[in-house]
Formats: C-alpha cells, sequence, structure tokens
C-alpha cells in the first residue's frame, strides 16, 4: 500500500467532513437539508448581472490565460484603490490576487511560519486556520470568543497566551461562524499586543460588508494609523455571491517592516502560476458597481436571521446570540446525553436529516453542544428545520415547549 504523508492525518475540516455521513444518508433515500455551507447560490442568490457581465465579456473577447501570479493588474488596481477610499492607502504592488481568501491564507502561513511556531486564532474561529497549521507543523492557540458577551475576545487572555514560539495573530472581523462584530477599540488593543510582541497580524474580514450594524473600522486602517504591519485576507465570495468563482486577495500595510515575508509568499506563488485569470475581470466592477443588490441581499439575510432567532428562543433548550453580521448562528443546546457535540450533530442529522456543524469543528469546547446553522435558506426550509429540531429535543426530553 502506498501510504500518505504523516502531516495529514490531522488535517481537518468540519464543514466538509460531515457531508459524507449526509451522503450515506441520500444513498438510502433520504432528504437531506444541508445548513452547513455558506454558499449563497446554493439556496437560489444569484450574483449582480454586472459582475457576471464583466466575466463573459472578459471570456469571450479578453485575456484569459495565465496571469502575472500576482494577479491581472487592472483587479489590483481596484484593489487598492478600494483600499485607499477606506482609509488604508495601498500601492497596487501591495496587493496579490488569489484563488479565494483560503488560498491566501495557505500562502501566509506557509510563508510564515516553522514546525512548532505557534499562532494565537479565535475560538469559535473559521477551521482552515487550524487545519494549514496542522498540515505544516505549527501550533494553534486558542483565544477564546466569550458568549456570555456576545462572543468576545479578551485582549488580556489573549495575551497571556503569547510565547517565544508566537508568530501571528489571526482576527476574523466579522467572525464566521458566530457572527459576532469585535468593536473597534477592542481590535485596536489587539493590535497593541500584536506590536509589542512584534507579531504579524492576519486580518480575515470576507464578511465585512455583510454587516446589519455598523461595519467595524476595517484593521488595516487602525494599522496604518498605529505603524503595524498586517496583512488583510478579503473576497468577493459571500459579498457579491460568487463562492465558486474564487476571487480573492491579500494586500499588505506597512509591508516595509515585512518586506522579506511578501517576498517569500510571492515566491510561493509563482510556483501556483496564477488565481484564475476569467473571474479576476469581475473585480474592478464589483468593488466600483452598484451595491443596490447587496443591500437587498442583506434585508433578506435580516429577515431570515430574526426568523430563526425567534425559532430559536421558542424552544426550550435551544439558546443563541443575535448574529451581527453574514449568515451563521452558533446555536447551545441543552442535551441531557451529554454526549460530545459531533455525536449530538450525527445524532441530528441521523433522525432528522438536517445537517449543520457542530462547535468544536470551529474551536469550541465539544461538551458545550454548540453548533453552527446557516441561514441562508428560505423561510419555509428554516420553518421545516426548527420544527424537526424541535421533534428531536423533545425524543430527548428537554423541549416542553
Amino acid at each position: 500500500m502506498i501510504s500518505p504523508s504523516k502531516r495529514t492525518a490531522n488535517f481537518q475540516y468540519a464543514i466538509r467532513n460531515l457531508v459524507s455521513a449526509a451522503e450515506a444518508q441520500e444513498r438510502r433515500g433520504r432528504r437531506v437539508i444541508y445548513l452547513n455551507i455558506g454558499d449563497p447560490q446554493a439556496y437560489g442568490f444569484r450574483p449582480p448581472a454586472h459582475v457576471v457581465e464583466a466575466v463573459t465579456r472578459a471570456l469571450r473577447d479578453d485575456f484569459t490565460g495565465y496571469a502575472h501570479s500576482s494577479g491581472l493588474w487592472d483587479a489590483r488596481l481596484a484593489v487598492a484603490a478600494h483600499a485607499t477610499a477606506l482609509g488604508a492607502p495601498t500601492d497596487p504592488q501591495q496587493v496579490l490576487m488569489t484563488s479565494g481568501a483560503s488560498e491566501a491564507a495557505d500562502l501566509v502561513l506557509t510563508s510564515l511560519v516553522e514546525e512548532g511556531d505557534e499562532v494565537l486564532l479565535p475560538a469559535p474561529g473559521y477551521p482552515l486556520y487550524p487545519a494549514i497549521l496542522s498540515k505544516l507543523g505549527a501550533v494553534a492557540r486558542y483565544y477564546r470568543l466569550d458568549s456570555l458577551s456576545g462572543w468576545q475576545p479578551s485582549p488580556e487572555e489573549t495575551g497571556s497566551l503569547v510565547t517565544e514560539r508566537t508568530r501571528a495573530l489571526v482576527l476574523i472581523n466579522p467572525n464566521n461562524p458566530t457572527g459576532s462584530i469585535i468593536p473597534d477599540e477592542t481590535t485596536k488593543q489587539l493590535l497593541e499586543l500584536a506590536s509589542r510582541h512584534k507579531l504579524l497580524v492576519i486580518a480575515d474580514e470576507v464578511y465585512r460588508e455583510l454587516c446589519f450594524a455598523k461595519q467595524p473600522t476595517p484593521a488595516s486602517v487602525l494599522a496604518k494609523e498605529m505603524g503595524i504591519p498586517l496583512i488583510t485576507l478579503e473576497s468577493l465570495s459571500k459579498t457579491h455571491l460568487v463562492p465558486g468563482w474564487r476571487v480573492g486577495w491579500m494586500r499588505y500595510t506597512h509591508e516595509e517592516q515585512m518586506r522579506d515575508l511578501t517576498r517569500s509568499i510571492s515566491r510561493l506563488a509563482n510556483g501556483r502560476l496564477c488565481s484564475p485569470t476569467p473571474t479576476q475581470y469581475a473585480v474592478r466592477p464589483a468593488l466600483e458597481g452598484d451595491k443596490g443588490f447587496l443591500d437587498e441581499f442583506k434585508r433578506e439575510l435580516r429577515d431570515r436571521r430574526d426568523f430563526v432567532v425567534a425559532s430559536v428562543r421558542d424552544i426550550e433548550g435551544l439558546s443563541t446570540n443575535v448574529p451581527e453580521a453574514a449568515f451563521y448562528i452558533m446555536i447551545k443546546a441543552d442535551d441531557p446525553v451529554e454526549r460530545t457535540d459531533e455525536s449530538f450533530v450525527l445524532d441530528l442529522l441521523e433522525k432528522t436529516g438536517v445537517l449543520v456543524v457542530h462547535g468544536s469543528g470551529f474551536g469550541a469546547d465539544p461538551q458545550q453542544s454548540l453548533f453552527r446553522l446557516v441561514y441562508l435558506a428560505d423561510r419555509e426550509v428554516l420553518g421545516t428545520v426548527f420544527k424537526k429540531i424541535r421533534n428531536f429535543l423533545d425524543g430527548l426530553g428537554v423541549s416542553r415547549s
């Protein structure tokens, strides 16, 4: 037998790892309601016409071969102009286009950490980061987001985790999976912490334009003012409803403090040739074009969020915080069986055909019985889901309402 490398053994990505159990249900003839992956198109949302038309034109009339490994110049110009308008002056040379923000995270961490190095990650947080670190032989050190304070981090607790091997601090704002927003004052404290310990800050801001409350100030704007090196990860995937197009980028703030690192990132980017060329033509119209579709999308999301929050609060045995952004909600279940959260989620799938993701897949304590639900589906589907969840909890002797 040909054996795999040892470094793949601990590579886990909970959002998709559960799909095999759902597919097994479908092979037995059962309908599964997938509420595990944040893909707006899977729930009927469509990208704006001006973005689709730009890519259609490019496929017909423009160059779509290998782009420069850093991306199409026009796309980089548009990103730089957008960042500058936000308040973080950026040169196009300080932008690197990637295959979604996921590839950006991989390139940055692969360029940054050695085996045994540590990176500070939020918990709950996006599971790709610990998966990449596991692959690299590096260590995820989790700073906890407190549900009692609306899933907010503690700068003091975060600072207590720093060791001589710590290399970076990852901020996910707004947060996936909780939908929480970190206030600017807290972000400043975390940036000051990174500055004191000479850590790179990686700011994942994929959901920043999908806020129901006031948007947080981009971390790059705060870092620019504070003189702190920072790499921002962004994409069109969620804001423009095109996750499968794989249009993302990283941009550098105070690159002069990390030139060796950005050169290393460029070397790795050279090796994969380029991110997809055709869809990079969407960047300028996406960043500069009409945003009316985004307002409508957020209105739809807010309505579904409010419906889900009300549904949770109507079922004894469930509780939640109100998400302030994105299209995810973390729900806590009272589980008298005291299973791990993964067992709870798998049993829920087995009994109801509803697929959600266990909280420990995002770094939460597996005994807390947390799960993340994607609320992109319409009210009819979501209503069916919560009837099924209520019946499931009734069967456990939890819900009596």
